[in-house]
């Protein structure tokens, strides 16, 4: 009898252990292939590119698609880095503008590996997955038989340089707004006058210089809109935060008008959105102390004789963005910012707690979503809190044309419930 002989295990062990250290060592040679042809890549130049002149089409039109072929050209192709790529691309539109300038709109497509495509050629997505497109404009200068681009922005920015936004800047607008006759007293702005009225219009007196102190913003326009809160007009106190001088002040009459007077609040300050309250003892200004990205942070100062001032301790040192602030008594303030929330005190700013801002449960099941997030007022009235939540700067939820706001009442300035929808009466004037 012969004995079979087998095939020791090891040997196919062996022969697989080579193969998988083949397949390794081959793909980390092309690994690093890749990535040296990758640090070699120069991503084509859009400023200073140049196309040669043609006699027979010499147009901006024709020079503009030759460069942009070159241009998709080099961001083609497995050579470029994924963070460059694109798959192919189409000029949708070229719009020839005066003095060599043309707007260049266009489609891309990226693999889905090359979402950093996105941000490094400043593409803007579509509605169709993985298809972008970009805009430019650019401008075009002939020299030496050579067409050379000298410009490169977008579209925005051609329009902000363009003689017509810069007379618009130069010749500001302000929006003006009609009187709420429904308000008996009520300041009103008119022909670059600011007034009060006690009477509910039957008689109008002049802010002395109210409307620079108080309208004026930085960039030397006027904002004519004064909302609930952000001044106070009573027989007893008629005041307004104002701006000027690096300082701000509280422009006021004790007398309704008939003398006015100013106290210097603070050593500094920004035109932003202001809030005054008047309590039994003292009257409470709110403004912005410091101003950093694009973020007003403010400070809140109050005085018992008008012209000594304290400051008061915020919920937030660096409280931003207000939208509101109110205080109903010497202890009870309620401030809110750009979210859906407020602080409240109950000890005159040593401490403060947080609350969600009411809702109405019958509005949210009728809409499928809340539009009323932004507290624009608190006041009280015969013992009542009531609180006014507006939809901020993106509401478009209205009724007839008109923009609605919710408004909730409180016994304890606590708990609040739904009371009824409002209109906006804010209206412009021709």
């Amino acid at each position: 009898m012969t004995e079979k002989r087998l095939k020791h295990p090891s040997k196919k062990m062996n022969l697989g252990i080579k193969i998988f250290l083949i397949i390794t060592v081959v793909m980390v040679l092309c690994t690093v292939c890749t990535a040296f042809v990758w640090s070699q890549y120069e991503a084509p130049q859009i400023m200073g590119a140049e196309v040669p002149a043609d006699a027979s089409d010499n147009t901006i039109e024709r020079i503009t698609r030759k460069w942009f072929e070159e241009w998709s050209d080099g961001h083609e192709g497995w050579k470029v880095p994924p963070s460059y790529r694109l798959k192919n691309t189409e000029i949708i539109n070229l719009d020839s503008l005066a003095d060599g300038y043309i707007e260049v709109h266009y489609r891309a497509r990226i693999s889905w590996w090359s979402q950093k495509a996105v941000q490094n050629l400043e593409l803007i997505s579509t509605d169709t997955r993985n298809v972008y497109e970009g805009q430019w404009v650019l401008k075009w200068q002939e020299e030496d038989g050579l067409w050379k681009i000298t410009e490169v922005m977008s579209p925005v920015q051609y329009q902000i340089q363009s003689p017509e936004f810069q007379e618009e800047i130069n010749n500001p607008q302000t929006a003006h707004f009609s009187y709420d006759s429904s308000k008996k007293d009520a300041p009103f702005v008119k022909d670059g006058v600011l007034y009060v009225t006690y009477d509910g219009g039957i008689n109008f007196i002049e802010v002395p210089d109210g409307y620079e102190q108080v309208l004026k913003t930085p960039n030397e326009t006027y904002n004519e809109y004064l909302p609930d809160g952000s001044c106070l007009v009573t027989s007893s106190l008629t005041a307004f935060a104002g701006f000027s001088g690096g300082k701000t002040k509280l422009i006021y009459s004790t007398d309704e008008g008939k003398s006015w007077q100013e106290s210097i609040i603070y050593e500094g300050g920004y035109y932003a959105n202001t809030f005054l309250s008047k309590t039994d003892n003292f009257c409470y200004v709110t403004f912005a102390v410091d101003r950093t990205g694009g973020s007003d942070y403010y400070g809140t100062f109050r005085s018992s004789d008008l012209a000594v001032w304290e400051s008061v301790s915020l919920p937030d040192p660096l409280f931003s963005n207000a939208s509101c602030v109110c205080w109903t008594d010497d202890n009870t303030g309620y401030y809110a910012g750009s979210s859906d929330s407020y602080y409240m005190t109950k000890d005159a700013g040593k401490s403060y707690e947080m609350y969600s801002l009411p809702h109405d449960n019958d509005i949210i099941a009728s809409l499928g979503y809340n539009p009323y997030d932004c507290m624009e007022s608190i006041y009280q009235e015969e013992g009542i809190t009531y609180m006014v939540v507006g939809q901020g700067d993106d509401g478009d939820y209205a009724r007839n044309g008109t923009l609605l706001k919710a408004l909730f009442k409180s016994e304890d300035g606590i708990h609040f419930s739904f009371v009824n929808e409002i209109e906006d009466k804010t209206s412009e004037a021709g």
